[in-house]
């Protein structure tokens, strides 16, 4: 019952009359007269259909050019009317919420034009904190090959509440005391002195070389307006509110866990730890992992690079693995990013230290044990010991991978199978490139690209073959790529997708990477004895003339300053007796004299026709100038690394440029020695 008029025009409401008022005043509109319609208030105010209904129920002669308007009472009209939902009179007793579990809030709105909000899972272990503002989906696992955004647009300036910080160390019974008023909240937690701002919070941390205690001063004076300390009389000393707690490594990892909002809830990892192996390892699994509709990353020796290509990130502070504070800034940036799969190099420091407590791995990935990092721990069991403290950090269904041609790990998987609860212990699977295992490589051929072999993975419904075509050289590469296909096949790749990124995969920076050819220039980042007996032994077959007539493998060589000097003459004496020719020079001699570096490798070599070359680049330009055609040059020890420490400055020193600069030099005419 509607009629369309002009506001001021006397109009007739009858249902039946529709037109302006006629004077007869019928009962039924005798209210109604002459008056302004529609009325502002009350029943009759103006209720607008849209134009198509309006048309469709008048008729031509009674169709205005004004507004349509509405002018039934309400209770006569067809269409409901949008109201609030009353409360009922008598609402039954809500259920009663748990006081310690924080603020309850509804789910949040899904917006029409985007796609479901993820939601962060809960890790066992890990203490369950207040749902936080869900992250949009474009940010976080739904379009993973989207075009990263830079970090500038991920860092976010908004306070974090002390609260949250507080929660976390209580859950995990970190938490010891607290002194002083804690402000409400902070704008940064850092474990750099150097690094605070005003409003931040500074953990300090006893490290292996200095003690995070003594910079509690220049940090408040700096602004920091909390401490996370240990040592409960150092912050007292200052009058600084403090946070007391137990352990200052597990802390560390916990408050920077919250602080960052939990990133590693949005992530699934994969590790890797090993003496030898990890980079290559890692990278590979990065490849094999960044797949449609999930985006991989990788932290480590390399740096932090996202995607198959290896997309570089700055960050992770220039460790193996990175600190706990700096670790789960990266994790923040990477979720943030879309990224969801992350393979990590996980050292035996960063085990021992605690770096990476509050991360669960999804698999973890054995390579090898061998002599390395005994200034460190001291003992080859304390090592040993230290890498399986990974196994503590699985995830309840997490696999563990274990290379079983290393003795070490082969040990290891026999007492776990004889001792222990089978229902306690951890998943597990085994690789090997000589002998029967879950992941094996067959009828493997090398050649001076890489090898091919068949890639043999037995499951429960049987053992699949599938052909790999590897680009990278030497039989280690392969013990490599077996490592990082068990760690795939334990993340849900299938067998034939794993076979198919290997014979894809990419080179690795700095593991027997071709710098040139005629003479062919290697660099390889051998650092230990196992590995540059591994790299000699590798390109040794490939030192062959076109007509049968051997040729020459040269090596140039060092070892590193301020680490364990047990390996300097082990090292030397396999350079000796595996390389034709030796060149022993620096390799970040750090504070340490360099010529004592260099006698203590030549304790181990018992033949003086080697050459002592002290500078680096001298001594690689000695070893082109010697090199014919055919001979191979490998350039150990520093890999990917494009600096030489001396003393505790880094000095730039890019072999892959040197070589560069060298062999323009040499064909020119000069010399760059």
């Amino acid at each position: 019952m509607r009629a369309m008029v002009m506001r001021g025009t006397p109009m007739c409401a009858h249902v039946l009359l529709r037109a302006p008022h006629c004077g007869a005043a019928p009962p039924c509109c005798s209210k109604y007269r002459a008056s302004l319609w529609p009325p502002r208030r009350g029943p009759l105010r103006r209720r607008p259909l849209p134009v198509q209904k309006l048309e469709a129920r008048l008729p031509q002669n009674h169709r205005p050019l004004g507004r349509r308007l509405d002018l039934l009472p309400s209770h006569r009209r067809s269409r409901p009317q949008n109201r609030r939902r009353s409360r009922p009179r008598n609402p039954p007793p809500r259920r009663r919420q748990n006081p310690l579990a924080g603020p309850r809030r509804g789910a949040p709105r899904k917006p029409r034009d985007r796609a479901p909000l993820a939601r962060p899972s809960h890790v066992p272990g890990l203490p369950r904190l207040a749902r936080r503002r869900a992250v949009p989906a474009q940010r976080i696992a739904t379009d993973m090959h989207a075009t990263p955004t830079s970090e500038s647009d991920q860092s976010t300036d908004a306070p974090v509440p002390v609260a949250r910080i507080l929660d976390a160390l209580r859950d995990a019974g970190q938490l010891r005391a607290v002194n002083g008023a804690l402000p409400v909240s902070i704008v940064d937690l850092v474990d750099d002195s150097r690094r605070v701002t005003s409003g931040s919070a500074f953990l300090a941390v006893k490290g292996a070389m200095q003690d995070g205690h003594a910079w509690l001063p220049k940090a408040k004076d700096a602004g920091a307006t909390l401490a996370i300390v240990e040592d409960e009389a150092a912050a007292r000393v200052i009058d600084m509110p403090a946070i007391v707690v137990h352990d200052g490594r597990r802390s560390a990892a916990l408050a920077a866990a919250a602080f960052h909002h939990w990133p590693a809830r949005a992530i699934q990892f994969t590790a890797v730890t090993g003496t030898n192996g990890k980079t290559t390892t890692v990278g590979l699994l990065r490849h094999l992992l960044d797949v449609a509709g999930q985006r991989a990353a990788s932290i480590g020796t390399l740096g932090v690079l996202i995607g198959s290509a290896g997309e570089e990130m700055p960050g992770g502070g220039g460790l193996t693995t990175p600190g706990p504070v700096e670790l789960q800034r990266v994790l923040r940036v990477l979720a943030d990013r879309g990224v969801t799969r992350v393979a990590m190099e996980t050292s035996s420091h960063a085990l021992h230290q605690h770096r990476v407590d509050g991360v669960h791995f999804a698999a973890a990935v054995f390579t090898n044990l061998t002599r390395d990092h005994l200034d460190y721990h001291g003992t080859m069991e304390a090592y040993r010991d230290a890498k399986l403290e990974l196994l503590s950090l699985l995830a309840p269904d997490g696999v563990a991978c274990f290379n079983i041609d290393d003795v070490t790990w082969q040990h290891t998987v026999a007492e776990m199978d004889v001792s222990g609860s089978q229902a306690s212990a951890p998943r597990r699977t085994t690789f090997s490139a000589l002998q029967d295992a879950d992941v094996t490589a067959h009828d493997v051929v090398y050649d001076a690209t890489g090898s091919r072999f068949e890639l043999r993975v037995r499951t429960a419904q049987g053992t699949t073959q599938h052909q790999v075509t590897l680009p990278l050289i030497g039989d280690f590469n392969v013990a490599n790529a077996l490592g990082a296909a068990a760690g795939a096949l334990a993340m849900g790749i299938t067998p034939q997708d794993v076979a198919d990124g290997l014979s894809q995969s990419p080179q690795v920076p700095g593991r027997l990477e071709r710098l040139r050819t005629e003479p062919t220039v290697l660099r390889d980042y051998a650092h230990t004895p196992d590995a540059l007996e591994r790299a000699l032994l590798a390109v040794r077959p490939f030192t062959m003339r076109p007509d049968g007539a051997p040729s020459r493998l040269i090596v140039v060589f060092g070892c590193g300053g301020d680490r364990d000097r047990g390996k300097r003459p082990v090292m030397g004496s396999i350079a000796e007796r595996l390389a034709d020719v030796t060149i022993v020079t620096s390799d970040n001699p750090r504070t340490e004299d360099p010529e004592r570096i260099l006698d203590d490798i030549e304790a181990g070599m018992t033949r003086r026709d080697h050459q002592r070359i002290v500078d680096r680049r001298d001594a690689i330009a000695a070893a082109l100038r010697m090199a014919s055609a055919h001979d191979v040059v490998v350039l150990a020890g520093k890999g990917h690394e494009t600096y030489q420490i001396r003393g505790t400055t880094s000095y730039p020193f890019d072999e892959r440029i040197i070589v560069q600069e060298l062999w323009d030099a040499m064909t020119q005419g000069g010399d760059d020695s």
